[in-house]
């Protein structure tokens, strides 16, 4: 009997010995159509399960049968076969697809392929973020996604940027997305370094975002962050340099215009006789610095990723700068067949200096004051102080430099989770996160250097804040393939809690006013602030696609937030998405130039909590500076959930062998039960409460095309473009009030008033008609009628502009020739209109404030035909709020332009590197507009409030020009 195993045993050995000679080891590369490594390129053997993944410097090695067929297959690539024929090296070059239905999208708590999408969805890749001089990822989206309206709220380093979804949905309440990186929710994404980041999917509508319920009210968008591949380590390095201007600057008066004016108001003091620029003393150059290492690889069932980055944005109005350090992880492991755990940790550590815009030109406003103080004056006086100006203010650069102005922040992201595979088609993930923030401000304002120093003999302020959020997420998922039907489900449940804190401190007054002695300083009352905030959610959703022709979706679910009383803390969130491929019924199946034809629409409902406080319902006490409580706010039992329903209507067609994509989308939005802060009635003495008051709604139209229009092995040219139309409309404020104002104004009355029938961001104030020829004055229109005209009316006010595009755009051109790229790409809007508050303190003429050379023009003598009324001493009747001031805002811009060129594998081979490509790129190389002010894109407040579209002072962007390398090991 031994001797019979023993004859089995070496006869199995010997059978196995010749199926392996009958196979052979492959080697070889799989390269783009520049030349370029693909990592992640799937290599089978046609006709079975075995396969590889090839490494980050896109080689691959497999034992296959001599006689065997290699397939080659990517996302975004064709694929293609390739017969071994005993061959033992195999390298392939793979060409793009446009078509990329196989793309697997991120969406809510999971992935989906492209072609089965039922809902408005729109991924942007890292070839789109990478190689660009901006601190903020999402600046890199802005004209890359229709419906998606990005803009820069200043142009300092480190400044916001808001993002507005298909419209505003809310007054009060906030207008921003939720951003989920990595899985881990979080209501800012700035921190994030761009090159860390693989892809950004913006969910548009309610039936995409309703999985979040309230929190994907504002859309969502999905950030993913760059993961390792299976082979041996690799390194990756990439760094630019390069430096910053303002792309305008504006005429002013010089000394000699100057003191013409003085006189004519009345002045005689003068300041001096200097001739000072002072745009050109206080506008710079800029520099900006990026590096970033990465390290990247898999083992056995694992993988790994990690970064460190170093930034640095030195502002054109110094001291303004922005250093960051970051730090990303991004790392898997399978434990064992049915046990996978992943991990992921993002720290970034900002240290910011800030120069004072928005304010105006007397109230420290460093971009106003270099333009209205007088270049009779100085920098410095004979003390070596900084120069007053004649009315009692400081000169920009004593704003800028005269107080010490310093923010320090650390941010913390970080993620585990374990996923159990508990049958072939049933899966459960849980995983407990964290989103961590310390900050801290000092300010310090010198008692002697400035005028407002001495004005106030010194100020010191600090505050320190500390928000964590942490949540758990419990995910029960189901996939099942049964012919060609396709089923997926997920149920689940999450928990997520908030804990915030500031602690303010503020002294004054270091000097004793008469003898200029150090004193004690004088405390203000520093009260500390505690907040706190939850949120229970329980969650689902069912798809389900027949022969991906039929396809169907549904989500639901149920919030319960802290910031609502008991009994109106839950809101419900259904949607509900369907498809139909028309391209897979037979009388199209063969169509040679529709390749793919998709028709969608959704259904869905989504809430907001956000931008209210976290006690909005309870009744408040403030404390006093005695020490005592007054009441600030009343308890609101019946506040509740802010809710928006959407409907969207959608088309993705493919055609011509994929070489055009083009997708539409009409939408419609109305949300109810608007949470606005509301002014109680005077006789409480109270401020304002949140209510449950009001409606609003966005209708709009989203166009993307791709093309691919030249082929060539050596020349390709493809093009990008999206359009976007959108309106908004307030329908109601409620039965108790008719309007709200915002945007308030310096001695002025507030520019944007909001009521109903009208849209946000409507500027609201007279209408100008020109100069009385015979007095100077400014005139403007009797709206009203009732006869008044030889002074400004306040009934004659009404509304004189609006804020919101017509329609926004992008095009993206990308050519390449041999290993030459060139990426064009232009963005705009129009038909914008933007209230230019500058032009009060720049056109005003009723005090030492420099001005405009638009002024030269001013009304002098009687019967002077201009459009320029006299100047006024003392008084701002000839420049109240007026449709004189609103401009067209509208402009194309050359966002990025970028030359670059990618070493050949030959040289590659030589050097024994994966990757090098250098590159030369400008942001904001060329700007298109009408409007007079600095820039025409930014606002003294955020883009996606009421009070949008004023300009007043702010710091506008800068024109940029960068040298980098990119390289890979």
């Amino acid at each position: 009997m031994k001797q019979k195993v023993t004859l089995f045993i070496i006869c199995l050995l010997c059978g196995i010995s010749v199926a392996m000679a009958q196979n052979i080891t492959i080697k070889g590369e799989v390269k783009d159509q520049q030349g370029l490594p693909l990592p992640g390129v799937s290599v089978t053997v046609k006709g079975s399960t075995q396969g590889v993944v090839t490494g980050n410097n896109g080689s691959y090695l497999l034992s296959a049968p001599k006689d065997a067929t290699l397939v080659f297959s990517f996302i975004g690539y064709k694929s293609i076969e390739e017969p071994v024929n005993n061959r033992t090296t195999l390298s392939t070059k793979l060409t793009d697809d446009n078509q990329q239905l196989n793309e697997v999208v991120v969406v809510g708590y999971g992935t989906q392929v492209k072609k089965d999408l039922t809902t408005a969805v729109v991924s942007v890749s890292s070839k789109d973020i990478q190689n660009q001089p901006i601190t903020n990822p999402l600046q890199a989206i802005q004209g890359k996604a229709a419906g998606v309206q990005v803009s820069s709220q200043s142009g300092k380093p480190g400044a916001g940027i808001s993002i507005s979804i298909r419209g505003n949905t809310s007054i009060t309440g906030s207008n921003s997305p939720l951003y989920v990186i990595d899985g881990v929710t979080s209501r800012d994404a700035s921190f994030i370094n761009p090159n860390d980041i693989e892809s950004m999917t913006i969910l548009k509508d309610a039936s995409a975002a309703a999985i979040y319920g309230s929190s994907g009210a504002n859309g969502v968008v999905l950030i993913t962050t760059k993961k390792g591949t299976a082979g041996k380590l690799k390194v990756g390095f990439n760094a630019f340099t390069g430096f910053s201007n303002f792309w305008k600057k504006q005429d002013v008066l010089n000394s000699d215009q100057y003191i013409a004016l003085q006189r004519e108001l009345g002045y005689t003091t003068f300041g001096g006789t200097q001739n000072t620029d002072w745009q050109k003393e206080t506008f710079g150059t800029g520099t900006q610095n990026n590096y970033q290492v990465s390290l990247s690889g898999g083992t056995k069932g694992g993988q790994y990723y990690f970064s460190s980055g170093y930034q640095q944005d030195k502002g054109v109005v110094a001291p303004a700068k922005l250093d960051r350090i970051s730090m990303n992880f991004n790392g898997s492991q399978s434990i064992t067949s049915w046990l996978k755990l992943t991990a992921t940790a993002s720290l970034t550590s900002n240290n910011s200096v800030d120069v004072p815009d928005n304010a105006g030109s007397t109230k420290g406003g460093v971009i106003l004051g270099a333009l209205t103080t007088p270049p009779t004056l100085t920098i410095y006086d004979p003390n070596g102080n900084f120069t007053a100006v004649p009315a009692g203010y400081d000169s920009p650069i004593g704003n800028a430099f005269g107080s010490n102005n310093r923010t320090r922040s650390f941010r913390f992201i970080g993620a585990f989770a374990g996923e159990i595979k508990i049958t072939k088609d049933l899966s459960f993930k849980s995983s407990i996160s964290t989103n961590g923030r310390k900050e801290y401000y000092n300010y310090f304002l010198d008692p002697y250097k400035t005028v407002y120093g001495r004005t106030e003999r010194g100020i010191y302020n600090n505050s320190k804040t500390k928000d964590n959020v942490w949540l758990n997420e419990n995910i029960l998922s189901y996939n099942k393939t049964i012919g060609k039907n396709v089923f997926g489900a997920i149920a689940g449940y999450t928990i997520q809690e908030s804990n915030y804190s500031l602690k303010p401190y503020s002294e004054s007054r270091f000097i004793d006013a008469t003898t200029g002695a150090a004193i004690a300083p004088t405390l203000a009352v520093n009260v500390n602030t505690d907040a706190q905030w939850a949120k229970q959610s329980y969650l689902g959703r069912i798809t389900y696609a027949y022969d991906s022709k039929y396809l169907f979706s549904s989500n639901f679910r149920a919030d319960g937030s802290s910031r609502f009383a008991p009994g109106h803390r839950f809101g419900y969130f259904p949607s509900v998405s369907a498809g139909w491929r028309i391209s897979g019924e037979n009388f199209l199946k063969d169509s040679k130039t529709i390749n793919d034809l998709k028709l969608r629409g959704s259904w869905g409902q989504v809430g907001n909590d956000e931008g209210i406080g976290d006690y909005a319902y309870l009744k408040l006490y403030q404390i006093t500076a005695q020490n005592s409580y007054n009441l600030s706010q009343p308890a609101n039992s019946e506040l509740s959930w802010e809710k928006t329903t959407q409907t969207n209507i959608g088309l993705d067609l493919t055609m011509f062998d994929s070489r055009v994509t083009f997708t539409a989308d009409a939408y419609l939005k109305k949300t109810n039960d608007l949470l606005i802060n509301v002014q109680l009635p005077p006789s409480t003495g109270l401020g304002t409460q949140a209510l449950n008051v009001g409606s609003m709604e966005n209708k709009g139209l989203e166009f993307s095309l791709s093309t691919k229009n030249f082929q060539k092995e050596k020349f390709t040219w493809s093009t990008d473009l999206n359009i976007s139309f959108n309106k908004n409309k307030v329908t109601s404020l409620g039965s108790a009030t008719s309007s709200l104002d915002y945007a308030s104004l310096y001695e002025r009355d507030a520019a944007v008033k909001v009521v109903p029938g009208r849209p946000l961001g409507s500027f609201y104030g007279y209408v100008y008609t020109g100069v009385n020829a015979q007095t100077g004055a400014a005139m403007y229109q009797d709206t009203n009628g009732n006869g008044i005209t030889g002074s400004a009316d306040p009934a004659d006010r009404t509304f004189i502009g609006n804020a919101q595009p017509k329609y926004t755009y992008g095009v993206n051109n990308n050519l390449t020739y041999g290993n030459f790229g060139l990426s064009l790409f232009f963005q705009g809007v129009q038909g914008s209109q933007m209230f230019n508050a500058s032009r009060l303190d720049l056109e005003g003429m009723y005090d030492s404030k420099n001005q405009s050379t638009a002024v030269l023009n001013r009304w002098t003598t009687p019967g002077q035909i201009t459009d320029i009324p006299k100047a006024l001493v003392a008084s701002s009747e000839n420049s109240l709020t007026s449709s004189r001031f609103v401009e067209n805002a509208s402009y194309l811009r050359l966002k990025t332009a970028t030359l670059s060129y990618n070493f050949g594998k030959t040289t590659l081979g030589n050097w024994k590197m994966d990757k090098l490509m250098i590159f030369a790129s400008s942001y904001n190389l060329l700007t298109f507009t009408k409007y007079s002010g600095l820039d025409p894109e930014v606002s003294r407040y955020t883009s996606n409030t009421p009070d949008m579209g004023v300009d007043y002072g702010t710091y506008p962007q800068s024109r940029t020009f960068i040298f980098g390398v990119n390289v890979g090991f």
